[in-house]
């Protein structure tokens, strides 16, 4: 802690020094004149100013208070007590007014009057060194800075949560699985006002419908068999802070039309209570299917879908964001207590992969290299090693299936014809007729799997969203 004692008298100066002898971790300073401690306020940077009134032997002097003014007008967050011979109530009220945070007179200067002072806001000032440090991994974690990638599709991403984050708007963020959807559902709650409050996450597929209206709701003991406590619910526990329901196509319809209600009237019932409570947090909501060809299906209610989706935000797979997988590789390296690095073919062999798991299955990767590469240095052939056992996996497994098929009756056509319709049309079916996801799960562009499916179907059009003709993901 450094800290800058400012008196005209020498002795006084003296005194002070003695008085802070005994403290470990401290750096001093002195000053004599107003001008004086501007210079060294600016070279040495002090954490704490101890500061007479008086600068000079003139009763007109207020050295002290223009100093103080002084720091105020540069705007530096620096406490300051004054030390002083002045009685004068008027003198000392200004020198609080203008930031001081204590006071001490010189005839009652002594370590019992001192030191606490000093100890007191030395223990401050660590505290909001350690909270600034938190906030940062906060930030770092969770915040816009855990989005890694300059790509146009995350700037786009980036600029987006910027806008909106400040608001109380319903949020629906959208993407396949593992491209990081949770991290903007926290990056919008930690550069919103409600970011010191609580951020919780329900996934609305791993329970079943009951236990996740417990889960949101809340319950009353005796509500259902097995409630023998009251359980406060996610929207009561978060208060003023952040909910997703992640997976919100998963959620069972009487919960939907239940959620519809407490979103438009921000109030809700626990389970087995008498009286409503109001709904404080901000909701969002994040899935990883075509919730429009839910809806066109009847598994998802259509008002319930336009009160979520407000706004909007899409993430973009990892197959179209290639030119982040260096930023990426380096985030998530970085993490590790190995100091990884890639050349140029390893990189060009990680762009080549289709990443059906997205961010999250190359994260995963850097994790295994962490653990079980032998070199620092990763090249393509190291990959390829270290990947062999699941291609191996992978082809034994493929191999039980044309096995299968070969067994199967002659008159059923060609087989391969038929291999190749059903890998199609189950990965359209599993896609919810967007025909770019399903190229993407095949392993083949887009182009390819309509001629694909045009070879197979004699001509008929293919399957899917006919007006799907760019490639684009249906929004």
């Amino acid at each position: 802690m450094k800290i800058l004692i400012v008196d005209d008298q020498r002795s006084a100066r003296q005194v002070l020094r003695d008085l802070l002898a005994g403290l470990e971790g401290i750096e001093l300073g002195e000053a004599s004149s107003l001008e004086e401690a501007c210079s060294l306020i600016q070279s040495m940077e002090p954490d704490l100013l101890l500061v007479d009134i008086r600068l000079s032997h003139r009763a007109t002097d207020r050295g002290g208070l223009d100093l103080l003014r002084w720091v105020e007008q540069k705007g530096l967050a620096i406490p300051a007590v004054v030390v002083t011979c002045s009685t004068e109530l008027h003198e000392i009220r200004e020198a609080m007014r203008l930031g001081a945070k204590d006071y001490v007179l010189k005839d009652e200067l002594c370590p019992e009057m001192l030191l606490p002072i000093v100890q007191g806001l030395r223990e401050k000032m660590v505290m909001a060194g350690e909270v600034r440090r938190l906030r940062e991994q906060v930030d770092s974690t969770w915040g816009l800075r855990a989005l890694v990638g300059s790509s146009p599709q995350m700037q786009r991403v980036r600029r987006l949560i910027e806008r909106v984050a400040g608001s109380d708007a319903a949020v629906l963020i959208r993407g396949e699985t593992g491209t990081g959807k949770e991290l903007v559902a926290r990056a919008l709650h930690n550069l919103s006002p409600r970011r010191d409050q609580p951020f919780l996450a329900v996934n609305c597929s791993a329970l079943p419908g009951t236990l996740i209206e417990s889960l949101i709701f809340g319950h009353m003991k005796g509500a259902f068999t097995g409630a023998d406590r009251r359980v406060r619910g996610h929207f009561e526990v978060a208060g003023e802070g952040t909910v997703l329901l992640d997976e919100i196509a998963e959620m069972p319809g009487e919960l939907q039309a239940k959620l519809l209600r407490v979103l438009e009237d921000r109030r809700f019932r626990p389970l087995g209570a008498e009286s409503e409570l109001l709904l404080r947090a901000r909701v969002l909501a994040a899935t990883n299917v075509d919730l429009e060809q839910r809806m066109h299906e009847g598994r998802f209610r259509e008002d319930l879908f336009f009160r979520l989706n407000v706004v909007s935000i899409v993430l973009p797979p990892l197959a179209e964001r290639g030119g982040d997988l260096i930023e990426l590789l380096a985030a998530f390296a970085a993490e590790l207590p190995r100091k990884l690095t890639f050349t140029t073919d390893a990189v060009e062999w990680l762009r080549l992969r289709r990443w059906p798991g997205n961010v999250r299955e190359l994260r995963n990767l850097v994790e295994r290299l962490n653990l079980l590469a032998e070199h620092d240095e990763i090249s393509a052939s190291a990959l390829d090693e270290l990947v062999e056992q699941d291609s191996s996996r992978t082809a034994r497994e493929v191999e039980k299936i044309v096995q299968a098929i070969l067994t199967l009756p002659t008159h059923t056509g060609s087989k391969l014809d038929l291999i190749e319709r059903a890998v199609l049309h189950h990965a359209i079916e599993t896609s919810a007729g967007n025909k770019s996801a399903a190229a993407r799960m095949v392993g083949v562009d887009r182009r390819a799997l309509d001629r694909r499916l045009r070879r197979l179907t004699d001509g008929t059009p293919p399957p899917g969203d006919e007006n799907d003709e760019d490639g684009s993901d249906p929004v």
